[in-house]
């Protein structure tokens, strides 16, 4: 599981109820770093992933203590749930899609009434953090469709699907990362300079769409 001084674990503990009776699932779920915090707050956690060891997440959450449910290998887009959800979940996956917004609809679909949807992406759309891995990082970036983090549109979105928005934008302080080296003496002159500017880029105000490292909604489906 992810240490305690993680952003996203800290935004999520900040903003998911604890229970001892509800139901969760991670979409694309492996390796289940993040499902784990949910279980810590006392989810039933479940999952879906393209992984064939999508399995060994179930049997390591329940060695953990954890109470586990199923666990499905196969493609989302794919997949007809048995079942809805009090907690539809996905970190870092509905931007690695053209699609997003069916992606992001399918999600939505799984929520039991009075549910939760939250979900997470790193933030490469503002500006700094844009530019940063555009040039730094350049084979990462191509790998993202990068007008999906977007979370005033997911809004849009949960709203029309009849949901109360209880958060939607950026977080954590900044922070850059990256696959691998830049090459050549542009790239590494240039994470030097980053380097030298992290101290004062951290004492920035956190949650700005430019500096901060992720994006997410949390969001309610209104008893009907």
């Amino acid at each position: 599981m992810v240490p305690p001084h993680d952003e996203l674990r800290k935004w999520m503990e900040a903003n998911v109820p604890r229970t001892d009776s509800k139901s969760c699932i991670e979409i694309g779920c492996f390796p289940g770093r993040y499902l784990a915090v949910l279980g810590t707050l006392g989810y039933e956690l479940h999952g879906i992933d393209l992984t064939p060891r999508v399995n060994e997440i179930g049997q390591w959450l329940h060695s953990q203590g954890y109470k586990t449910g199923s666990f499905s290998h196969g493609n989302f887009l794919e997949y007809n749930s048995p079942r809805s959800y009090d907690l539809v979940c996905s970190f870092g996956f509905i931007e690695h899609f053209t699609n997003w917004e069916e992606v992001l609809q399918k999600h939505i679909g799984m929520v039991a009434p009075g549910g939760m949807l939250v979900i997470e992406t790193p933030n490469f759309r503002g500006f700094l953090q844009n530019l940063l891995h555009r040039f730094l990082d350049k084979e990462n970036y191509k790998r993202h469709y990068i007008p999906a983090m977007n979370p005033n549109r997911w809004k849009e979105i949960a709203e029309a699907a009849g949901f109360e928005v209880k958060y939607h934008g950026w977080f954590g302080q900044f922070e850059f990362w990256s696959d691998s080296a830049p090459p050549g003496f542009f790239g590494k002159a240039a994470l030097k300079v980053l380097s030298w500017c992290m101290p004062f880029l951290k004492k920035r105000k956190p949650g700005t769409a430019s500096l901060s490292p992720y994006c997410g909604i949390i969001a309610v489906r209104k008893h009907s």
